[in-house]
């Protein structure tokens, strides 16, 4: 599963092709019924499926638990006007405008080269630095990691400040550890059979979150701050001395070990780290393991949106009610947020609507089966006192149409003529000539109303032709 970031689905597509090399053998090539083969392109590239989460999916959360949560925007703004952040701005800002004539200007306005924009600025010059010679020559080793390690500083304290309690800053670290929890116990409640390789890409916060929360920085500095492009970090679940023929082990068999590779350099390797400041084992029990991640995790998507406050789409499936915390910034991390779980005002009338059509329902079955009650199709009488399609008298303007044996066509009115039928065909004139046989030529023409449902046929009119033609 990756995020929709583009450099992250690039790098999510570049890991599975080393994971699924190309197969260049007769087993990914497809015969067809007249005997010619069909080889797979690209010398049997292998094409892998990649989830990507948007920002509507609540899946999301697993992997940037940090984007849209209003709390967490809050106490980075809370942040930057801490007396910490203000202090540092202040003592760098000479650093940041040495760079601004030669490398930042006409990318970054002057007032948004600062500590505020430490990260922004480091991946502006660590970028410069490996494409473009001009920036290469201007840009010295020290300065390079001195703005990395602003940029690291700015990171801990806004993904990685473990000073309460699960504060919000950590929340990406929090949601990234309940996902770890539910793929490892669905291995183990399949025996193995689902969840055997889980692979996750995002960016980096949830990392430097979830290494804050199991207290990494304490045993290596390099998981203070950020990692390096590619880094990894792997949860294996394993047993000890265990026969394979006598089927999956039991819980209390199972271990669990961290490995973290910082980049993807060939000279880097993963190394097995402690979990939460044990220094003494880097091996913890399956049991111990997941009750320890467990303080830490937020467990549902709904407890996601409760603790940030969340007004993202899918939040209002999850929860109901109103927040009660203001969404304005402040010095201090809010307090956790109770929610009521009451039904949203519109959500209610639909049920209530629907619930009411439900009711109508069986009513009105109950009235068929006991009542005798049915529903019958009237026919439409065409009502006299309306008259035709303008009115029920003629008006001086309305001129008749002749309707005789020649069929219907455009009359022209002469004094003392008799009117041929109605001025709207819908009535016929007294004058009307019958034939020999007693029989109304007019009538037997005329097509009867559509309004009439039951139509007689009638033996003079002539019958429809089938018309063929190609």
């Amino acid at each position: 599963m990756s995020t929709l970031s583009p450099y992250v689905v690039a790098s999510a597509e570049a890991f599975m092709q080393g994971l699924y090399p190309p197969v260049n053998n007769t087993d990914s090539n497809s015969v067809l019924a007249n005997g010619s083969v069909i080889r797979s392109p690209l010398g049997g590239y292998q094409y892998t499926q990649i989830f990507t989460a948007s920002r509507a999916d609540p899946n999301v959360v697993i992997l940037a638990g940090n984007a849209d949560c209003q709390r967490y925007d809050n106490s980075v703004a809370n942040y930057s006007n801490s007396q910490e952040s203000l202090q540092t701005k202040s003592s760098t800002q000479d650093f940041y405008a040495s760079f601004q004539s030669e490398v930042f200007a006409g990318v970054f306005p002057e007032s948004q080269v600062n500590y505020d924009n430490a990260y922004l600025l480091f991946d502006y010059l660590n970028y410069g630095n490996i494409h473009n010679s001009t920036i290469s020559r201007t840009l010295s080793s020290t300065d390079l990691a001195r703005a990395r390690g602003l940029a690291d500083q700015w990171f801990q304290a806004v993904d990685g400040n473990t000073s309460e309690t699960l504060s919000i800053q950590t929340i990406a670290g929090q949601t990234l550890a309940a996902d770890i929890i539910e793929r490892l116990t669905a291995n183990v409640v399949s025996n193995g059979e689902t969840t055997k390789l889980s692979l996750l890409f995002g960016s980096f916060e949830p990392m430097i979150s979830l290494a804050a929360l199991t207290q990494l920085p304490k045993t290596n500095t390099q998981f203070h701050g950020m990692p390096q492009d590619g880094s990894s970090m792997v949860f294996e679940m394993y047993s000890k001395n265990h026969n394979s023929s006598a089927g999956y082990p039991d819980a209390s068999e199972l271990f669990v070990r961290f490995l973290f590779r910082n980049g993807t350099d060939p000279s880097s390797a993963l190394i097995t780290y402690p979990l939460f400041g044990r220094s003494e084992t880097r091996t913890l029990s399956l049991n111990d393991f997941a009750a320890t991640l467990e303080n830490i995790a937020v467990g549902s998507v709904g407890d996601w949106c409760n603790a940030c406050q969340s007004y993202t789409f899918f939040c209002a499936a999850f929860i109901g009610g109103v927040y009660t915390n203001s969404s304005s910034g402040s010095d201090s991390d809010p307090a956790p947020v109770t929610v009521k779980h009451t039904m949203k005002p519109a959500v209610a009338g639909v049920i209530g609507a629907v619930i009411a059509l439900v009711i109508a329902g069986i009513l009105f079955a109950i009235a068929m089966l006991v009542g005798g009650f049915r529903i019958h199709r009237s026919q439409a009488q065409r009502r006299s006192e309306l008259g035709g399609f303008k009115a029920g008298e003629k008006l001086a303007s309305d001129h008749d149409l002749p309707h005789g044996p020649t069929g219907i066509g455009a009359s022209v009115v002469k004094k003392g003529d008799d009117r041929i039928g109605s001025w709207e065909l819908g009535e016929r004139s007294n004058t009307t000539k019958r034939n020999a046989g007693g029989f109304d030529q007019q009538d037997s023409i005329r097509r009867p109303s559509f309004e009439a449902d039951d139509l007689e046929p009638h033996p003079s009119v002539e019958p429809t032709k089938v018309d063929e033609r190609i």
